[in-house]
This record gives structure tokens, C-alpha cells and sequence, in this order.
């Protein structure tokens, strides 16, 4: 009679095993988002492009959707959950930008409702766009200077993680980190990762 094994198997621990890939996507994706936010601060001279910024939301809610999927329960990760949170945040002003740009669109439609229903002249309805345009601006400002403040902190956190990842987890970390870093700059056709002037080169 052959000799059975009755040793109990380790169960595979599929957060343990897949938080590094999560990190590493949330990273990814974060600091996408945070280059073309960046490079929209050069706009001055022109007006804001609503799809940058619906890029910028769809990139940001990748990080965030990454992000908590590498996040415990029971209060481990802490830093890791506030990360997630501050994306979030982050994301809220995305679409607080794209709101008013959208309210500057339907204001100076030339079909819109606005100059009708007001009977008001064009002069003064370019006004009220541009006063949109101008909270647009001012939030995308706020975003800029938020995002300064937190570059110490992001940075501290990626590395905290890599001190505590293995070997093998690190290897996971760089290997997702690479394949999607190469992925998005071979798809220029999707409309989410387009390269408009050099913002996605690293």
C-alpha cells in the first residue's frame, strides 16, 4: 500500500498573493493621472480641453478601484486606505472641473436654451461661459497645488511598501508595473491613453 501524504496544505492567500499587482497598477495609473493634470497647467493661453479631464477621471478611478482592491480589512494598510481616499478626493475635483466646463458648453451653444430663455445680448453670455471657464481654472489650480503637497507622501508610501515586500513580491510589483507601462504606450488609439503632445512619455 502506498504512503499517503496527510500533511495539511498551506492555502493559497490570494490577497497576499495579488496586492503587489494592485499596488503597482494603482501606482501606474496615479501618476499617469497626475503627469497630464500637470501638463494641463500650461493651458493658460488656451481653453481647457474637456476630454484631458475625462481621461484624468477615467485614469484616477483606476487608481482608486486598484487601490482598494490592495487594501485589508481590519484596519492594516492604514496609509494604503487614506491613499484611496485622497484619490477619490481627487477624482471629485476631476468632475467638479468637468462640470463647469460642461455648464461653459451648454451656456455659449448656439442652439442652447441659455441666450433664449435669458433674451440677453452674446456679449453678456460670453461672460457667464467664461465665468465658468474661470471656476474651471481655479479648481484645476487647487488640484495642482494639492498634488505638490503630496509628492513626499506618495513617494513615502511606494517605498514603505517595497521595504516590506519579498523578493517574490517586488518581482510581481516591477513586472505589472513594466507590462502596463508598455501596454498603455503601445495603445494610442484608445481613446483613454492617447498622447497628445508628449503628456504620457516617461
Amino acid at each position: 500500500m502506498g504512503f499517503v501524504n496527510l500533511s495539511p496544505v498551506k492555502a493559497i492567500n490570494h490577497f497576499e498573493q495579488n496586492r503587489p499587482v494592485h499596488l503597482a497598477l494603482r501606482d501606474i495609473y496615479y501618476e499617469r493621472a497626475t503627469r497630464l493634470l500637470k501638463s494641463t497647467d500650461h493651458m493658460a493661453l488656451r481653453k481647457l480641453n474637456a476630454a484631458d479631464y475625462e481621461e484624468i477621471l477615467f485614469l484616477l478611478r483606476l487608481a482608486r478601484d486598484h487601490g482598494y482592491f490592495a487594501v485589508r480589512d481590519g484596519g492594516k494598510n492604514e496609509k494604503d486606505g487614506q491613499f484611496c481616499k485622497f484619490i477619490n478626493m481627487l477624482a471629485g475635483n476631476v468632475k467638479a472641473v468637468l462640470s463647469m466646463l460642461n455648464l461653459k458648453h451648454s451656456v455659449e451653444a448656439a442652439d442652447g436654451f441659455f441666450l433664449s430663455f435669458l433674451e440677453t445680448n452674446h456679449a453678456s453670455v460670453a461672460l457667464q461661459a467664461e465665468e465658468y471657464e474661470r471656476r474651471a481654472r481655479d479648481i484645476a489650480h487647487c488640484m495642482l497645488n494639492t498634488l505638490e503637497l503630496a509628492k513626499d507622501a506618495f513617494e513615502g508610501l511606494k517605498k514603505a511598501n517595497h521595504a516590506v515586500f519579498s523578493e517574490v513580491e517586488r518581482g510581481r510589483y516591477d513586472k505589472a508595473a513594466a507590462h502596463h507601462k508598455k501596454l498603455i504606450e503601445q495603445r494610442p488609439d484608445v481613446p483613454q491613453y492617447q498622447k497628445r503632445a508628449g503628456r504620457f512619455s516617461w
